[in-house]
């Protein structure tokens, strides 16, 4: 457990990321013919260093080891959510470093284009921030994203509204119940893809 440690500080460093990849490396592979057994946020980790480092063929590698050990486990109720947690670990950096092109589509890809088992409170919290930060840098102008992939972003969000209008967009614990209805992923897709459509219509 101290190698674990010892990688998370140095990931959080935000400098540091090839020493926090040699600490994960070990337990990723301690555990390679059991891929799953690794915790999702060290693979996310794991990945995001190698990308951060230049070292794309290596997360791709790992990604692909991942998606074929869902694959095989079988993941048709999306409870195996490793590939999901690390596709939206790096579409949120992407985002977080301006390229929300191809950050916003590794996020819908994690949550099966919105459609899909996966797509819940805590998964839509990572599209959220990074859909507010497009709107942000789009009305500030600081941002220039191509047509298509504003279409594509208003389909994912569409499709967001349509299968989360039940789904609650926040956590809340059994102490937390204050009796009135928690706002739902759909709604709150609405208000999102509304935002996103007039703002197109100032460009």
């Amino acid at each position: 457990t101290w190698r674990l440690h010892a990688a998370h500080v140095l990931f959080m460093r935000g400098d540091r990321y090839k020493e926090a990849a040699a600490f994960y490396e070990p337990i990723v592979r301690q555990n390679y013919d059991d891929i799953l057994a690794v915790p999702a946020s060290v693979l996310a980790n794991l990945c995001v260093a190698y990308i951060m480092t230049s070292q794309n063929e290596e997360a791709e590698e790992l990604m692909r080891k991942v998606e074929r050990a869902e694959e095989r486990k079988g993941n048709a109720n999306g409870q195996c959510l490793h590939l999901c947690i690390v596709n939206l670990v790096i579409g949120t950096l992407y985002c977080a470093k301006g390229n929300y092109e191809f950050g916003l589509s590794r996020i819908a890809h994690a949550l099966d284009g919105g459609s899909g088992a996966r797509l819940c409170a805590d998964t839509w919290l990572h599209v959220k921030r990074c859909v507010l930060g497009l709107l942000t840098g789009l009305a500030k102008q600081t941002i220039v994203l191509p047509s298509i992939a504003i279409q594509e972003t208003l389909a994912f969000l569409r499709t967001c509204e349509a299968y989360g209008l039940t789904i609650p967009s926040v956590l809340t614990g059994p102490l937390e119940d204050s009796g009135e209805q928690p706002p739902t992923i759909g709604l709150e897709a609405r208000k999102l893809r509304a935002l996103l459509s007039r703002l197109m219509e100032y460009k």
